[in-house]
């Protein structure tokens, strides 16, 4: 009777660890399409606002789109901003986006900066060059690519033309007070972790958003059909 109780305690155990281990990847994966939404939201939210309607052409013509869902910022001296976010790519015959590949954004700055906000922040690469650098492991706004402030809100108009001389612009949503936004210096790194567990295989950035190497994920299709709509 003993030995049959172990037996028994011992494979709920292992029953237990199975449904634990499983859990995993589904929690991760609800995590990451929790992102993806964030991104869709943020999309439709930029094309139902009239102040960034001169942001369509910089849609319109990008070759791909980084959209950074809740980007954070704070500072007392040193500014800090951090985001997760999702790269994809549109294709040159085609013009359909690619399944998105998930990124981080990271920077840092001194000076007088007080205040906090969260922000909305989408960033249009406007050549295939962007892409590339922003594909490789470590990419700098600032010093890998030029970036330029399209908007910044309600109130405040386009800061460049339409000539699209930059390789990057970026438009952002701001709820909160901060001394202004600061772009150079700023880094932004692929979120491979993340990318392999939620297609299911090991791929890389440049695999998903440029060789359609990623299988079809259900959950990215509202944000490209967002994005179609520029």
């Amino acid at each position: 009777m003993v030995a049959q109780a172990r037996r028994a305690l011992l494979g709920s155990t292992l029953a237990l660890a199975v449904l634990a281990l499983g859990a995993r990847p589904a929690a991760a994966a609800s995590d990451q399409q929790l992102v993806v939404d964030k991104a869709r939201i943020v999309v439709e939210t930029f094309l139902a606002d009239p102040d960034f309607a001169k942001m369509r052409v910089y849609v319109q013509n990008a070759y791909g789109i980084l959209i950074i869902p809740d980007l954070l910022k704070g500072g007392f001296f040193i500014g800090i901003e951090h985001g997760t976010g999702v790269l994809l790519a549109r294709d040159p015959q085609s013009g359909a986006w690619s399944q998105p590949a998930f990124f981080d954004i990271w920077g840092g700055s001194f000076g007088l900066q007080l205040g906090g906000q969260t922000s909305d922040a989408l960033f249009t690469l406007m050549n295939p060059g962007a892409i590339q650098k922003i594909l490789s492991s470590r990419f700098q706004l600032g010093a890998d690519a030029s970036v330029a402030v399209g908007e910044l809100g309600a109130g405040v108009g386009a800061g460049t033309t339409v000539q699209f001389g930059e390789d990057v612009y970026a438009f952002a949503r701001n709820m909160g007070l901060y001394g202004g936004l600061a772009l150079d210096g700023t880094y932004v790194m692929p979120r491979d972790a993340w990318n392999q567990d939620f297609y299911g295989q090991p791929l890389t950035a440049e695999q998903i958003v440029l060789k359609n190497a990623a299988p079809e994920v259900p959950g990215t299709q509202a944000l490209r059909e967002s994005l179609a709509q520029f």
